[in-house]
């Protein structure tokens, strides 16, 4: 079968589509047909080495083929394994396992994995199980949010973003959305209240308090994130850079004290079940993926570059 290869940390020109063995289910794993695998910013960590990439691979990258976020059909199942047959249509986040998204086949735990409704299509479904769990999983953090609440989302653009205003939104409360300017009109256009170019104003210096931070990037202290919440405000960081992260872990409890505030970071689970929910929002109409662009597997590279650069909105995806 075909795949998408590194074996080092390196830049996405480096990846090589070769013809690789096809892998066998283990017991609990099935094997599936992939139809579309949708890229995630741990993709880009993995594969060039960040300080978050390296932690579960100090020196190689653990996984030879990457992409977690994946829609396929199901070739053939491993010992044990009741849930699904062959033939039967499933997604989900591959993050707690083997990888391996970013190939024509890939061997997946069955419990990763949730059904594909009908009326779901293949390029939606893999758009949303990582980026819409942790934007679903993030909201949890507050869950009395609604109508007089003010949220900022900081990294609105991205595939967790654009999940999280769309959530937001449809639970009432007012949405100011931070990223660069190029991504105003398609986060205004999704139901943001306001937007910031946090290349032209820092949110953090401005005088806007607000009930809830959601964010991306980590590019602020916590005593900043601190100083523009509410007093019983929430900021969840979902992602960014290390040292922030870090910041956040260790001193958010000290710095949010005052005023009731909580400063956290979000602990990620991959979860069949939030991914089932969020296909069932998409039917119901309550939400939807925001695909950036899809392509095939030969052109993968050129779709990492375009996320590591910070350049797609939304989600990209490719076909195998």
């Amino acid at each position: 079968m075909r795949a998408l290869v590194h074996d080092k940390y390196s830049p996405p020109e480096t990846l090589r589509l070769e013809q690789v063995p096809q892998p066998r289910p283990a017991p609990g794993e099935v094997l599936v047909r992939v139809h579309a695998t949708a890229l995630n910013s741990w993709d880009w960590d993995l594969m060039v080495g960040t300080a978050m990439g390296r932690i579960t691979g100090p020196l190689r990258p653990p996984h030879k083929i990457l992409g977690a976020d994946i829609a396929g059909t199901v070739v053939a199942v491993g010992e044990g394994v009741t849930a699904f047959s062959p033939g039967d249509a499933v997604f989900g986040d591959l993050s707690e396992g083997k990888w391996g998204g970013l190939a024509e086949m890939v061997c997946a735990k069955a419990s990763a994995l949730a059904p594909i409704p009908a009326g779901l299509g293949w390029v939606e479904a893999a758009a949303l199980p990582q980026a819409g769990c942790l934007a679903l999983q993030a909201l949890r953090k507050r869950p009395q949010l609604g109508p007089g609440d003010k949220v900022l989302i900081n990294g609105a653009g991205g595939g967790v973003g654009t999940f999280a205003v769309q959530m937001v939104k449809a639970l009432g409360a007012e949405v100011i959305a931070v990223d660069r300017a190029e991504k105003r009109d398609a986060l205004l256009s999704l139901g943001a209240d306001a937007f910031i170019d946090y290349r032209q104003t820092d949110f953090a210096a401005g005088s806007a308090r607000y009930d809830l931070i959601l964010d991306m990037v980590a590019n602020h202290s916590a005593g900043a994130f601190a100083r523009v919440l509410r007093d019983g405000g929430n900021l969840v960081v979902i992602g960014g850079r290390v040292a922030s992260l870090l910041q956040v872990a260790v001193f958010g409890a000290l710095v949010g004290r005052k005023g009731g505030k909580r400063l956290q970071l979000l602990v990620y689970r991959a979860s069949a079940a939030d991914s089932a929910e969020l296909a069932a929002r998409c039917l119901a109409g309550e939400l939807r993926p925001i695909i950036d662009g899809v392509c095939p597997l030969e052109q993968g590279a050129v779709a990492m570059r375009r996320l590591g650069d910070g350049l797609v909105i939304g989600k990209v995806v490719v076909t195998p």
